[in-house]
């Protein structure tokens, strides 16, 4: 009686195991959310006064480029000056600076969810925080407000200053009030109550702010200013050496510091003490002062640099390991001024 209860027993367990397989193998694969879920989208400014600002995507592999992906996917043009992208969601909010406009997509499929159009004036930056979408309006010296998932228009924050690149930590907005290597002011905003609470000074020239592990780094003519984002207050100045100059497009990722100089790329430990005049590599981009260094990221350990060209033809994007070794090049359109990820 025993054996039979402990065969029985196992050829109840066998079919239950059976069972069990067979849901597992009945279950639904996980399914893309679209062509662009995973890899690098470019954003091409294009040529001032022409609609020919646009967005390609490389793969993740850096393996296949698509050029002109709004385009292709809603047949239609993206605009005039297209600025900069940042993502929130299934969202991506595409800044079109001289059209005067966001057009949001969905970033997966890159298909046209809305446009955003209101109270806006030469718009360049844009960041989302506590859901809400923040735009850095340089017509109007101001930041415009809008719901991020709505899209409505909420309200205006005068800075009645340059307002550039924009950046947020702990419910604070970082506003850059300087451009083309004037100014030296950081306004910061409280995103619980949309109000400016301190102005942060730093050095002359300021052209870049960045900010990691509660630190705010602050590009600038002289080196670089850190603040506590906790206090708001400068705790430290890493200045440059002798013979570096013109530096921009700061990044600072894992733990250490990058920026341009012309046509190199330089890389310091975040406690460094002073910034050396050696850089990590040269890119051997020639051009007019102001299309060298035209835009540079650090994503997933690699090195993006673009080559604009002089404005004149499509853009080439060069792409370094963190020790400065060539890995790839791609093409993408006319003006790339930054490399951005979709994950």
């Amino acid at each position: 009686m025993i054996k039979q209860f402990i065969k029985l027993s196992t050829l109840c367990f066998v079919i239950l195991l059976g069972f069990t397989s067979c849901d597992s193998d009945d279950q639904d694969p996980v399914m893309p959310k679209g062509d662009y879920e995973n890899g690098y989208f470019v954003v091409n400014e294009g040529n001032f006064g022409t609609p020919n600002g646009s967005v390609t995507f490389i793969d993740d592999n850096l393996l296949q480029e698509n050029n002109e992906i709004f385009q292709s996917v809603n047949s239609t043009t993206l605009g005039d000056v297209v600025q900069y992208i940042t993502f929130e969601d299934d969202y991506g909010f595409i800044v079109v600076n001289n059209s005067n406009k966001i057009e949001v997509v969905n970033r997966y499929t890159f298909e046209s969810v809305a446009t955003i159009t209101e109270n806006l004036q030469l718009p360049r930056y844009a960041v989302v925080e506590n859901g809400k979408l923040y735009v850095t309006n340089s017509g109007t010296n101001s930041v415009e407000v809008f719901d991020a998932n709505t899209f409505a228009y909420i309200n205006s924050i005068d800075i009645d200053k340059t307002v550039e690149e924009i950046v947020e930590e702990n419910d604070l907005l970082y506003v850059m009030n300087a451009s083309f290597g004037f100014g030296n002011e950081i306004t910061v905003i409280n995103t619980q109550s949309d109000t400016v609470v301190k102005t942060i000074t730093v050095g002359d020239g300021l052209n870049s702010i960045e900010v990691e592990d509660d630190i705010l780094y602050a590009l600038h003519s002289a080196g670089i200013t850190k603040v506590n984002t906790a206090t708001n207050e400068v705790i430290g100045e890493v200045p440059f050496e002798d013979g570096l100059l013109m530096a921009s497009k700061l990044e600072v990722d894992d733990n250490y510091i990058y920026f341009l100089s012309g046509s190199k790329i330089f890389k310091y430990n975040k406690d460094v003490t002073s910034l050396a005049n050696t850089e990590l590599v040269d890119t051997q981009v020639e051009d007019a002062s102001w299309y060298i260094g035209y835009g540079f990221n650090v994503i997933d350990n690699k090195l993006f640099y673009t080559d604009v060209k002089g404005f004149s033809e499509n853009s080439e994007v060069k792409v370094y390991d963190l020790n400065g070794d060539l890995l790839t090049t791609f093409n993408a359109g006319i003006g790339a001024n930054g490399v951005y990820e979709n994950d």
